[in-house]
């Protein structure tokens, strides 16, 4: 039934080299081959924070200690990808370790909803294009994976940070999109699956950068 969900919530991920867009049942099953491979640990999921359009009126953060940005908290759709998000990892049985996230609301609120309960840590690395800060970050989260098997850990951050840990775009996209995950694996950290949160309130409009 969780599948069945997410399948309904979420265009699957798009493994390898597959086209744009595949049909519903390569959907399906890519999704469900990204399940599994999360079930076993040892992956990272990184993600862009969900939706948070810029010059809102009533922005709002909500994890104690973040950052809140003028006018850039998440927003009503943005609450609800990251919500869905951690309802799906949890209901699909994805063991997460802890969850790693950029100091700002936008991010820290998403890695919380996201999480679904496991430890949220703010971590400088996920707002610094630094090479030397983003080599020693998957340092950091490959040792944490080999010395807990069987997990995994989240990256929540932003569209200019999340490419740095494997996050690509597609088609026309001119950055990492909102309500987005990437299954990437700490040996490489090259994108493994992609998987598209699809649900929408139908007054949302696109997130702007």
């Amino acid at each position: 039934m969780a599948r069945r969900f997410w399948g309904a919530a979420l265009a699957a991920a798009c493994l390898g080299g597959c086209v744009t867009n595949p049909p519903p049942r390569e959907n399906e099953a890519a999704a469900s081959v990204a399940f599994e491979a999360l079930k076993r640990g040892g992956y990272v999921i990184v993600m862009r924070h969900a939706n948070s359009p810029e010059d809102q009126t009533s922005f709002v953060g909500l994890s104690e200690g973040c950052r809140l940005a003028p006018g850039r908290g998440l927003d009503a759709e943005g609450f609800f990808q990251a919500r869905a998000m951690g309802a799906v990892l949890k209901a699909e049985g994805v063991p997460i370790l802890k969850a790693y996230t950029s100091p700002m609301c936008r991010s820290w609120d998403t890695a919380a909803l996201a999480a679904s309960g496991a430890p949220v840590e703010p971590d400088p690395s996920q707002i610094s294009e630094k090479p030397a800060d983003v080599a020693a970050m998957k340092a950091k989260v490959a040792a944490e994976l080999a010395a807990h098997p069987g997990t995994n850990i989240i990256l929540s951050s932003h569209s200019n940070i999340a490419p740095l840990y494997g996050a690509t775009t597609r088609g026309r996209e001119k950055v990492v999109p909102s309500g987005v995950a990437w299954l990437v694996h700490p040996s490489d950290w090259q994108p493994i699956a992609r998987v598209d949160l699809l649900i929408r309130y139908p007054e949302a409009k696109p997130a702007v950068e």
